[in-house]
């Protein structure tokens, strides 16, 4: 790795932590419940809105809903040329969003399901 690559990493790197220190009340006021992060923490640009629904339980119409408001936030990038589906910008830990000091909605069936890593293991 070069100089320049270098200064590069450094430069990006303080941009993103400005950026997530920047949009921590709004991503506070976004992610007010459990269900919220849980599907935040799964935004990974690669996964599809059904198949999150599996994983979380949650209805793909509200994953719909929940996303544009995070997209709207600034702390989910839309679909791209980089990613097919919605991709978190930041860790739930980068905007201090923690989930075990979030509610529950009423009635919630969703939990934090052990999902396989890829490649079946």
């Amino acid at each position: 790795m070069d100089n320049d690559d270098i200064r590069w990493e450094a430069v990006l790197g303080y941009l993103r932590a400005m950026a997530s220190v920047a949009l921590r009340p709004m991503a506070e006021e976004v992610l007010d419940t459990y269900e919220k992060a849980l599907l935040f923490s799964k935004l990974d640009g690669n996964t599809s809105q059904l198949k999150l629904q599996e994983m979380t339980r949650i209805p793909q119409a509200t994953i719909s809903r929940w996303v544009n408001e995070f997209t709207d936030a600034g702390i989910v990038a839309p679909p791209g040329k980089a990613f097919r589906n919605h991709q978190a910008r930041f860790t739930l830990r980068e905007l201090r969003v923690n989930m075990a000091g979030l509610k529950k909605k009423a009635g919630s069936e969703s939990e934090v399901i052990a999902v396989p890593p890829a490649g079946g293991e």
